[in-house]
Formats: C-alpha cells, structure tokens, sequence
C-alpha cells in the first residue's frame, strides 16, 4: 500500500511491488509512477523492472514528457534505462480535451511500434499513419524526429513542390545542419523538370554582438536576351544570386546593418520565382544608427539593381543620407520643440546628379479643455537647399532653394457614452492646415515623392507626400468622424470617415494626379471584432463627386489559431493606384493551422 521504492535519482510508486533479492528484480502493479532522471514520467498498470530500476517489461504504459507531450502503448520494454520501445503506440503533443478526456487530440502518430532513445533524443516509429481528430491521412513505414528536449538538430525540413511555365515541375527538399549552438547550414537543393538542378542554400551564425546570414543559389538554366517581346535564346548559362544579410550591436546606442542582394542577370530571379525575391528591383543597404534619448541619428548608403525587362539605365547611388532626429522636453507651456534635418547625395552614371540639404525645425502643443476638447497646434519651417548638377552635355550646375512655412491646428471633442452592456465613443475631428502655394518648382528634381496615394492612414498629416522632395503646399481644412463601440456582447467596434477641402488649386501640383484641387475623396476604415476568433477589416475610398466606390480593401481573420482562415481582397478603378495601372482586382486566402507550440 502507498509503496515508494528509490533506486539513485530514479522513483517508483505504486499500489503493491515485491521485491525478489535473488534475481534483483521489482515488481510492481496498481497506479504505477516511475520517476526517470531526465524529467519523464512513466504510468503504468503493470511493471517488472532489474538492474536498478533501468530494464524491464510495462503493460499499460503512458509517458508525459518534460513539454507535456505524450506517449501511451499497449505494452513496453524498457532496456538500459535509455530505451523504450512500446507496441501498438501514440504519440502527441497536444493537450487533451478538458471536457471529454476519451476525445482524441487535434493530431497524433499511432505507429505498430515506436522506440524513444533519450540518449540520442530521438523518437523511431515503424508503420506509422499520421491521424488528425482520430481520422488517418498519412502513411509511412518508417519515421524519426527528434523528442521535444531538442531545440535544432539535423535532419529534412519540410519539402516543397509545385509546377511553373518557367521550369516545369518541381521538388525542393532542404535540409537542415546545426553546427555548434551559434550557427547551422541549411542545404537546398531543387530538381526542376527543365532546368535541372537548382543548388542553394544558407549559412546563419549569431555572434556576442552580431549576427550574419548568407543565402545564394547557382543553376545551370537557358538565358534570354534582348526584349521581352523579341527574346533571343543563348543557351545554358551558369546563373545565381546571392543575399548578405549582417548586423552589429556595438552598445546601447550604437549599431549597423549591411544588406546586399544580386543577381546575375535580371531575368533568373523571374524565372525561378521560388526564391521569393523581389522580381523588379534589388536594393541593397549598408547603415549606421544611434539612439539617445530623445535624439536618433543615421548615416545610410543605398545602390539597386533593376530587373525589369526595360531596365533603366539611370539607377542611382545614394550615398550617404545623413538623418538627424530632435524631440525637446515639454516646456513651462506643455509644448514640445523638434527639428529634424537631411543631407542627401545621389549620383548616376547616366542622369542627373543632386545634393540636398534640409531642415525641418518646428513647434507642437496640445491642451485639452475642460469642456473635453483636445486641441493640437502646430508649427513647422522645412528649409530646403539643393545642388544639381543636370545631365547634358554641358554639364551645368545649379542651385535651388525652398523656404516652406506651414501652421496647423487640430480639435478633437470626444463624446462617451457608458451603459450596462457597452461603451461608445463619437469624435469629430476638424483640422485647418495653411501654408503658401507653389512651392514645388520643377526645377527641384523629384526622387523621392513620385508615389502620391490619399487613404485614411495620412488624410489627417501635414505633409502626405513621401520624402522631402515635393511639399504638401497649399492652404486646406480636414474633417472627419471617429466611431467606437466597446463591450463584451458586441466587442470593439470601429470607424472612421473623413474628407479634405483645399480653398486654392496649387498649380505646381495639377500634375500629382492623385491630388485633389478642392474637395478630397471620402476615405475611411471599418474594424469590426466581436471576438478574439473574427476579425474584420474594410478599407475604402469613395468619390467626392457621386460616393461610387474608387476602391477599396476588405480583410478578414476566423477561427482559433489551431485552425484559421485569412483572406485580403483589393479593388481600385483606374488611376487609384499608386502605380497609376489600370483597373485591377486581387484576392488572396489562406488557410492556417497552428498545430503545436
């Protein structure tokens, strides 16, 4: 009764054991709990076990492991004190069902015979079928993978394969080799229908302070030349890419990243699409960037390399971007000083070259009133030089220069509303921006703010350009509406609504066709989450002339992390996007399941 036996760091309990001191042998029955060194625990109906508690036979066995997964077998040998090989057995990680115990969990190996060897940390299986809800779908004769004590080791990951016009069908099977605890290898070889074989790979270590991974490829593949509409075949080529991706922590304040993508030429990334890479454009980046208090500085370096089959021959370098970044401390009135400031050098072999040099001090302070409005005031000076040195033959230099003010005021009023079951939230929100018109010449080149696209995200900013090469000039007033419900029958609820008007055309930006000259497009956002298993998100732009949808985004999360659908779908009529392409419709969906941690 109540029987605990200890044999050095092993313990075995149970309901009734006998000892046998000639042949060394325990034998034990009823609520069996055998303790092992490594942290496992062994429950059993049945057990005979010799040679200080390490060999032996068990009926019944069930082992929870040190992560909670499970094994549970008809019957079990026990050799060593390292191997157990059990008949008729499962496998699991998963927890069972709380409500129904004798429910099977979410998946399971069930194999005729499965050896775990904790030496090794290994778990075999022989006539295995992989069953999810207590359903079979897979079969293998033979399987092994490390026990869940394993952080890496070597071994497959998970293959790939599919089929594509470029290639054919193919098989990608990487493997994987750790090497020490700070640095492995991943070998990834891909056999193509029609290119053969594809050999790449990648090399991670992580040092003290650093850290660098590699990636590349080579092939053996046929090369097209010449336009895309009138390609010429050269035959086989050896082709590749390579990726470098490294950064440094020097202290607290200080680190760098160095980031180089290539390709040999621009049409092998296309034509092995697997790899995932941007297919248009490479950029590389080498930068530096400190933090400090209230103060952030970075030094960057930026070369490309275009891939499109009507490749540009004027693909810059930017070297050096120097960014300084000034939050102040609140003063005796609340508010806050800022500057920011920019110096940036871009050169071509073909184009026109440029220097720039900006400062951007400014102003910002919010009060809220005691009647509940919050009100924001703004003021900023972007101060702006440039050195252009213009591509012809005679190699003129100019310099340019822009002074641009801009002041703006904000009012919120937030109205809340409590009951029971909920909470609401209405706040309008009006905004009036002035600042002078025409001050984007064309004599400043544009590098930077090219991509121009009005959305809820930026309806309520100073500037919605990108970069500082073209300013947001002109006078205008915003408004919009905020909308928020919160409780646990309906749960949160969002919404906003919003439009602009500006009271002059600006006629050094008629040519952002994007750009409203009075009234904006109505944009806004509606998030609805009733619960932590839906999630919904509708993102859309409507005219300002007729309300007609110009476009708009639904995106939608259900169902529990064990198993989830996802789905993005995207709308824009023609001129919308920030391409400017035609009228274009996407959808995506995904399915998702987190099978263990």
């Amino acid at each position: 009764g109540e029987v605990e036996v200890v044999q050095g760091q092993r313990s075995l309990l149970a309901d009734s054991v006998s000892y046998n001191q000639n042949a060394d042998t325990v034998s034990a029955s009823g609520n069996v709990v055998l303790h092992e060194p490594t942290g496992e625990v062994i429950f059993a109906e049945y057990v005979e076990l010799s040679d200080q508690l390490k060999n032996g036979l068990i009926k019944r066995i069930r082992i929870l492991l040190e992560d909670k997964s499970r094994f549970a077998a008809n019957s079990a040998e026990r050799r060593d004190g390292n191997k157990t090989r059990m008949m008729r057995a499962v496998y699991s990680p998963c927890k069972l069902c709380t409500e129904n115990r004798s429910a099977p969990p979410l998946w399971q190996l069930k194999a005729e015979r499965l050896e775990h060897d904790q030496e090794a940390r290994q778990i075999r299986y022989r006539d295995v079928y992989l069953e999810m809800w207590g359903h079979p779908i897979a079969y293998s004769p033979y399987l092994s993978h490390p026990d869940p004590s394993v952080d890496r080791d070597a071994g497959f990951l998970t293959p790939a394969f599919g089929a594509g016009s470029n290639v054919g069908a193919f098989v990608r099977i990487p493997y994987f080799i750790p090497i020490g605890e700070s640095k492995d290898i991943t070998v990834d070889p891909i056999i193509t229908d029609e290119e053969g074989l594809v050999l790449s790979g990648e090399y991670r270590q992580r040092f003290r302070e650093a850290e660098i991974e590699l990636r590349g490829s080579i092939a053996e593949a046929e090369r097209n030349e010449g336009d895309a509409s009138n390609p010429t075949q050269t035959g086989d080529r050896v082709r590749g890419h390579f990726e470098i991706a490294s950064a440094y922590h020097f202290d607290e304040t200080w680190r760098a990243n160095f980031n180089v993508k290539r390709a040999s030429d621009r049409s092998y990334l296309r034509k092995f699409d697997f790899f995932k890479l941007n297919q248009n454009m490479l950029r590389s980046n080498a930068n530096a960037e400190g933090f400090r208090g209230r103060n952030y500085v970075s030094a960057n370096a930026y070369w490309f390399q275009d891939l499109r089959s009507d490749q540009r021959a004027d693909q810059p370098i930017v070297a050096p971007v120097l960014d300084f970044n000034h939050i102040g401390e609140t003063d005796r009135l609340g508010g806050r000083w800022q500057l920011d400031a920019n110096f940036r050098t871009l050169f071509r072999d073909e184009g026109t070259d440029s220097q720039r040099i900006s400062l951007k001090p400014g102003y910002k302070i919010g009060r809220n009133w005691e009647n509940g409005m919050v009100t924001v005031a703004t003021a900023l000076m972007q101060i702006d030089g440039y050195r252009i040195d213009a591509a012809t033959s005679s190699g003129d230099t100019s310099l340019k220069g822009r002074v641009f003010p801009q002041m703006a005021f904000e009012s919120r009023y937030p109205l809340i509303r409590h009951s029971v079951a909920h909470k609401q939230i209405v706040e309008p929100i009006a905004m009036l921006i002035g600042a002078p018109n025409g001050s984007n010449p064309n004599k400043i080149p544009d590098e930077e703010s090219a991509v121009f696209e009005l959305d809820d995200t930026n309806l309520l900013s100073l500037d919605r350009f990108a970069g500082l090469d073209r300013v947001d000039s002109g006078s205008r007033a915003v408004y919009g509406l905020r909308y928020g419900m919160y409780g646990k029958n309906v749960g949160d609820i969002t919404a906003f609504l919003g439009q602009s008007y500006r009271f002059h055309t600006d006629r050094d930006l008629r040519n952002t066709k994007l750009l409203e000259e009075d009234f904006s497009d109505y944009v806004g956002r509606l998030n609805v989450t009733p619960n932590e298993y839906v999630d919904l998100l509708y993102r859309f732009r409507f005219s300002e002339s007729d309300f007609s949808g110009l476009s708009s985004s639904i995106g939608f999360s259900v169902g529990p992390s064990a198993m989830s659908v996802r789905g993005y779908y995207f709308f824009a009529e023609e001129g919308i996007a920030a391409s400017r392409s035609d009228k274009r419709e996407e959808l995506q969906i995904s399915l998702n399941s987190r099978i263990s941690r």
